[in-house]
């Protein structure tokens, strides 16, 4: 049964009122079916919604299980970020701050022996990232032999290729009587296999299973190329939102964007695993204090970074899976508060977009403009249907007054159109002109045809017919076709838009023809090998799966002890080369180089 009040957990009574000081007022659902279990000692699988207070979860059943004062760490939390090692301890600094407990982050970036002084103080609470807590068990600066409750926060993530080696060797230095709990808003299939063996009767409580993301958080896309994904963002960013999250899959996609975007005078900042410790934290700040208005990150701030009040996450580069988009919308729409998510789709994402609707059961909204969503502007004006105009003068019996539609354009561009599905607009848009060859095939319709009817009628008729002629003409001129000047095709603006947009808006709109696509090879060289584990068949998975090319994009692959080297179609390497390059594999950072670009 779902307790209502924090009083029916079970929780201590420091840790109760330190959670009524914090403002807590009722248990979430993770909180409310999960503590409970883990007071009994149980080991623990939770999945559950990111924003839902996990953390809450396992610090207050932590703080409630163990003893203060203690000189070795009686408790340890693993978790993948530095910034979620920091954001963990403060949480649980706030939870221990009537019962005395000392809990202390370890993460990279900062002076190890600082560290090591800090632990010699005496620790109850380890909030480690699983590198350096391995650097310090080796060095013999801490010991882990008290530890009495582990948990794996972002457990799907430390239990991957990359951490996996490290957590291992950590949790076979702590005793097997210990009580293992993990928490996740996602748990594929083959992670929860891997989780099950670290555990011994455990107890599953899947809060979000089938709805991993939260509803509080509208989810839209936009279709767009790569050439256009900086206009839309520039877009999104002047529709003044406070705080904006935006994300890449790359370290140089980021330092790029963030370099680009400080050039044309914008608020933002960039932060990945290669940014100095001090510069991430002031960042951060700078962006959870209103002081900053876009945060540009790699997946390094998708796992548990807490800011408040983020309005609109946006994905300007499609994740690599559905577990990252899932953590990456989970930055907004946290504690009871809405938000946006936005993903950039080009025409190679579209499998990753489907894969996504899969995971999360939901289907995302396109946006058909890119303001749409943002500002409702009824005045701007729709492109006019030149075809309709000719089939209400076709009514008459002479077929020359077939050049008089100039009359009903100018009523049916008030009228409201809806856009063609699929066409990308913008608010106050350029009308269509009107081709200047277009006009004297009009003007010259009559001359054509007037000689056929005159034989026709009586002998005097003709006449009279020059004059009527004349008079048809001089109705026509003034008032239906307006001089038009000489313009040798091009088009003729027929007017200016009533709510302008910058000019950075209009551009990529409407663009020429894309050049032919070059289906040579490039040879790229990658500083993994035979030695890191990879053969030719694992090389190309993360060649594809990483880089988002299809099978076809990639020719053959060499396989060498301490290198190997992939030919990638033309068109798409750099693309490759920008996904791969600071990618990790098998525990190695990846190096790339473009050998077709040297002499």
């Amino acid at each position: 049964m779902t307790q209502s009040r924090f009083e029916d957990l079970g929780i201590s009574k420091d840790v109760l009122k330190a959670v009524r000081s914090v403002g807590w007022s009722e248990p979430t659902p993770v909180q409310a079916a999960a503590i409970p279990v883990g007071l009994e000692g149980a080991d623990l699988l939770a999945q559950a919604q990111t924003g839902t207070g996990k953390t809450g979860t396992f610090g207050s059943i932590i703080l409630s299980r163990t003893k203060s004062g203690s000189s070795d760490p009686t408790s340890l939390v693993l978790v993948p970020t530095r910034e979620l090692a920091s954001q963990v301890s403060e949480e649980m600094e706030r939870l221990s701050e009537y019962s005395g407990h000392v809990c202390i982050p370890i993460y990279g970036g900062v002076n190890i022996e600082t560290q090591a002084k800090q632990l010699k103080k005496g620790a109850d609470a380890v909030i480690a990232t699983p590198g350096r807590l391995k650097d310090l068990i080796e060095r013999k600066m801490i010991r882990l032999d008290s530890v009495e409750i582990v948990v794996l926060d972002e457990a799907d993530r430390m239990l991957d290729m990359g951490f996996a080696p490290s957590v291992n060797m950590i949790l076979s230095r702590i005793t097997k009587d210990r009580q293992t709990m993990m928490f996740s808003a996602t748990m594929p299939e083959e992670v929860m296999k891997m989780a099950v063996k670290h555990m011994y009767d455990h107890k599953e409580i899947l809060v979000s299973k089938d709805e991993p993301t939260l509803d509080l958080t509208e989810q839209f896309f936009v279709m767009t190329n790569r050439e256009s994904k900086r206009d839309e963002l520039m877009h999104l960013i002047e529709d003044g939102y406070p705080k904006m999250m935006v994300f890449c899959r790359t370290k140089r996609k980021v330092d790029y964007l963030t370099r680009k975007l400080k050039r044309d005078e914008y608020d933002v900042e960039g932060i990945h695993g290669d940014i100095g410790q001090n510069k991430r934290e002031r960042v951060i700040k700078d962006f959870a204090g209103g002081k900053l208005q876009v945060l540009i990150a790699s997946d390094v701030a998708s796992r548990g970074l807490d800011i408040e009040g983020v309005d609109v996450v946006v994905n300007y580069d499609i994740p690599v899976d559905p577990e990252t988009y899932i953590h990456r919308i989970g930055r907004t729409g946290r504690a009871g508060k809405t938000g946006k998510a936005i993903t950039f789709v080009t025409a190679d994402d579209i499998k990753g977009l489907n894969t996504i609707e899969r995971t999360i059961a939901k289907k995302i909204t396109e946006l058909p403009w890119t303001s749409s969503l943002y500002t409702e502007d009824p005045s701007a004006e729709p492109v006019p249907k030149a075809a309709k105009a000719p089939k209400k003068q076709a009514q008459k019996k002479e077929e020359p007054k077939k050049a008089e539609p100039r009359k009903q354009p100018s009523k049916k561009e008030k009228e409201p159109e809806t856009p063609v599905k699929g066409e990308r607009t913008l608010r106050g848009k350029l009308d269509k002109g009107v081709r200047r060859d277009a006009q004297p095939k009009a003007e010259q319709a009559p001359k054509k045809s007037k000689p056929e009817p005159a034989p026709k009628k009586a002998e005097p008729a003709p006449k009279t017919k020059v004059p009527e002629r004349h008079k048809t003409e001089k109705k026509e001129e003034p008032a239906e076709v307006p001089p038009a000047p000489q313009t040798n095709g091009r088009y003729i603006p027929l007017g200016v838009p009533k709510n302008p947009r910058p000019l950075h808006s209009y551009v990529g709109i409407v663009r020429a023809a894309h050049p032919k696509k070059d289906m040579s090879f490039d040879r790229l060289e990658l500083n993994v090998g035979s030695d890191d584990g990879l053969d030719i068949d694992k090389l190309r998975n993360f060649v594809i799966d990483t880089a988002g090319v299809e099978p076809r994009d990639v020719g053959n692959i060499h396989v060498m002890e301490n290198k190997a080297r992939v030919q990638v179609v033309r068109y798409r390497s750099q693309e490759v080369v920008d996904e791969l390059f600071g990618q990790v594999i098998n525990g190695k950072r990846v190096l790339v180089t473009n050998l077709s670009d040297k002499h």
